[in-house]
C-alpha cells in the first residue's frame, strides 16, 4: 500500500512533464494585428509551460526558439504587460533563461485568468517560477538571492519582497 502512495504523485508529474517537453514554438510567425497575438495565446501557455519544465542546459537551440518568439509575442501584446525590473536582470546574470522564465510565466497567469490586470498576482506567478525551476535544479549556478526570495516565500513573505521591488519608479 506504501508503494502505491507513494508513486501516486509520480502518476501526475510525468504526465505534465511529457506534455511540456512536447512542445514546439510556432514556426513563421506573424505579429502585427490584435488577432495574431489573440491566435498564439496557447503557443505562448505551451512556451511558459515548456520552459517551466525544461532544465536551462538542455535543447539549447530549442530554448533560443522559444525566448524568442516569447519576447516577440510579449513585446507587441495589447493584453500582457509584464514589468521588468532591475533584480530580474541580476538573476539573468546567474542564470541565463530566468528572465524569459519570468516573463513567459507572467503571460501565462494573465493568459489563464482571463486577462487578469492584477500585477501582484502576475508578478508572484512569475517569481514562484523562478524559484520553482532553482529548486528543481535547472539552473546552472548558484544564486544566494534567489535563494533568500525562495526562503522569503516559504515564510509567507513573498508578496512583500514583490511589493519591494515591483513598486512604481523600480
Amino acid at each position: 500500500m506504501k508503494k502505491t502512495l507513494s508513486l501516486l504523485p509520480a502518476l501526475f508529474i510525468i504526465p505534465f512533464f511529457v506534455m511540456s517537453q512536447e512542445y514546439e514554438p510556432p514556426k513563421d510567425y506573424v505579429l502585427k494585428e490584435k488577432e495574431d497575438y489573440t491566435r498564439y495565446e496557447k503557443d505562448i501557455i505551451g512556451a511558459a509551460k515548456w520552459l517551466q519544465a525544461t532544465a536551462f542546459n538542455e535543447q539549447q537551440e530549442k530554448r533560443k526558439e522559444v525566448a524568442s518568439f516569447v519576447v516577440a509575442w510579449i513585446s507587441g501584446s495589447p493584453t500582457v504587460n509584464v514589468k521588468l525590473v532591475p533584480v530580474l536582470m541580476d538573476f539573468e546574470k546567474r542564470n541565463s533563461g530566468m528572465l524569459v522564465l519570468f516573463m513567459a510565466s507572467c503571460a501565462q497567469y494573465v493568459l489563464e485568468n482571463n486577462y487578469s490586470k492584477d500585477e501582484m498576482a502576475e508578478y508572484t506567478f512569475g517569481t514562484k517560477a523562478m524559484i520553482a525551476a532553482y529548486n528543481a535544479g535547472h539552473v546552472q549556478n548558484k544564486d544566494k538571492k534567489l535563494e533568500k526570495i525562495a526562503k522569503a516565500a516559504e515564510n509567507g513573505e513573498l508578496n512583500k519582497w514583490i511589493e519591494d521591488n515591483f513598486k512604481p519608479g523600480k
